[in-house]
C-alpha cells in the first residue's frame, strides 16, 4: 500500500461542516450547518499497490471485476483509461485544484488531524426559510449553538434535529507528500 498525507497549502482553509436537519410547522425540510474553520488539517490516502490490494480495494467499491471497470463507472465512459492509469490519478486530488471535497471526493480518507479552529458560524437554509422570521431564526440558531457547546450533536439532536453528516472541505491547492501508514512525512 502507499501512503500519501493531504494538507492545506494556505492556512484558514479548511473547513467542517455538521449539518442538521427538521420539519417546520408547514412541513418544510429546514436544515442547521455550522461552519467550523480550521487554521490546518491533515488526512492520510491510502493507495492500493499490489494486485492483492487492488482486488480487496475492488471489492470494497461494489465488486468490481478491474480497475478500468471500477474508473469507468465511478468516472464516467468519457474518460480515456489505459493500462498506464495509475490509482494515484484517481485516488488523490490534482495539487492545481483549488477546492478539495475531501468527504465526497476522497470518502477513504482517514483524518490525521485538525487544528486551531478559528472561526464558527452557524446557519440555517431552506427553500421557504424566508417565511419564518428572523427572530424565530436566531433564536434556532442560539438555542443549537448552545446545546452544541454543552453536547455537542446530541445536544441540537435533544431539540428535535437530525444530524445528518460532517464533512470537510479544503478551499485552496492541496499539498500531497508521500508518508508511511501513520501519515509520518
Amino acid at each position: 500500500m502507499k501512503y500519501y498525507r493531504l494538507e492545506p497549502s494556505v492556512k484558514k482553509s479548511v473547513i467542517e461542516w455538521h449539518t442538521f436537519k427538521r420539519k417546520d410547522a408547514d412541513g418544510n425540510t429546514i436544515f442547521l450547518r455550522k461552519e467550523l474553520g480550521w487554521r490546518y488539517g491533515a488526512w492520510l490516502i491510502s493507495v492500493p499497490e499490489t494486485d492483492e490490494e487492488i482486488k480487496e480495494y475492488l471489492s470494497d467499491k461494489g465488486d468490481y471485476e478491474s480497475f478500468q471497470e471500477y474508473l469507468a463507472d465511478y468516472y464516467g465512459e468519457d474518460d480515456i483509461i489505459t493500462e498506464e492509469t495509475k490509482l494515484e490519478d484517481y485516488l488523490l486530488p490534482k495539487i492545481d485544484e483549488d477546492f478539495v471535497d475531501i468527504s465526497e471526493d476522497y470518502e477513504d480518507a482517514e483524518m490525521l488531524e485538525t487544528w486551531d479552529g478559528c472561526w464558527e458560524d452557524w446557519s440555517l437554509v431552506g427553500a421557504e426559510l424566508h417565511e419564518i422570521d428572523e427572530e424565530q431564526q436566531e433564536q434556532w440558531i442560539e438555542e443549537a449553538t448552545e446545546a452544541y457547546d454543552e453536547d455537542y450533536e446530541a445536544g441540537v439532536e435533544d431539540l428535535g434535529w437530525e444530524f445528518i453528516d460532517c464533512f470537510y472541505e479544503m478551499h485552496c491547492h492541496p499539498e500531497i507528500t508521500p508518508c508511511d501508514k501513520y501519515g509520518n512525512t
